[in-house]
């Protein structure tokens, strides 16, 4: 492994930490100085924390979301749908028009 692979397992690593413990003193309903009080923690640390925490979400936030292409396309010759009105069907292929697939479903209906 890697320095920057372990510095950034590091990072990690103390994020999580961090991110429980500013979210335990938020979640707690006292004041940060009370609760850093009675978890021996210096308010300035704590601080320090909360400001690493909250800069790590926005960053992730900023990443935004990530799109891959995918393609959709069905090879030649192959069944994009089949039509089934009453006992009738059809199979309609891969690049039928929509005038074609009209018509299947004005006969079928005739069926």
């Amino acid at each position: 492994m890697n320095e920057m692979t372990i510095r950034g397992a590091g990072k990690m690593a103390n994020l999580r930490v961090w991110s429980q413990r500013v979210a335990e003193c938020r979640g707690s309903g006292m004041p940060v100085s009370r609760w850093c009080q009675e978890h021996g923690i210096n308010v300035k640390t704590y601080y320090n924390w909360q400001k690493k925490v909250f800069e790590a979400m926005v960053e992730e936030q900023q990443g935004g979301p990530r799109f891959a292409r995918v393609s959709a396309q069905q090879p030649e010759n192959s069944i994009a749908a089949t039509v089934r009105i009453g006992p009738a069907a059809v199979d309609v292929y891969t690049g039928a028009d929509a005038e074609t697939v009209a018509a299947i479903v004005r006969a079928l209906t005739v069926c």
